[in-house]
């Protein structure tokens, strides 16, 4: 990604689907579903820590078809071949993470700290995910003592 502008998405009433059902795809159906989305999910099989009550499922592999009317597109598959395919068949109106890939990506995304008022993002350019959970936890250790704020 070349030059990025950072934004934060209002995603009520947006289609979202998230193809792939392991444990990325599960941390990310999760910050979705505390968004207010309830994402469309295509994956063959799901880890058992995706509720599916809050999910619409699609027990298949990848089929263009499914995510045609989708405006946000988050590819979760251990196949690079298939996250590829799925950007290149995008069309300019869709959103696709790529998240094995943030080169072939429209967005990725940050590590952050919510409160009632508050929203504070970290972002190493997608360089170092570790570092900027770090530098999220220092963040929120200072925040949380000098403001007194609780945080998610």
């Amino acid at each position: 990604m070349q030059s990025p502008y950072p934004i934060i998405l209002n995603l009520a009433n947006k289609n979202v689907a998230v193809i792939g059902g392991g444990k990325v795809a599960a941390r990310k159906i999760q910050k979705l579903i505390k968004a207010g989305v309830k994402p469309t999910v295509v994956s063959p099989l799901l880890s058992s820590t995706i509720a599916r009550e809050n999910i619409d499922w699609i027990q298949d592999k990848y089929q263009r078809k499914y995510v045609e009317n989708m405006d946000v597109i988050i590819t979760c598959t251990n196949n690079s071949d298939v996250n590829d395919q799925i950007k290149r068949e995008a069309t300019h109106f869709q959103l696709v993470n790529n998240t094995s890939d943030k080169n072939n990506s429209d967005f990725y995304n940050l590590a952050t700290l919510s409160s009632d008022d508050m929203f504070i993002s970290v972002s190493t350019m997608g360089k170092s995910p570790s570092v900027a959970k770090k530098m999220k936890n220092e963040i929120k250790a200072w925040v949380s003592k000098k403001f007194h704020k609780e945080f998610e």
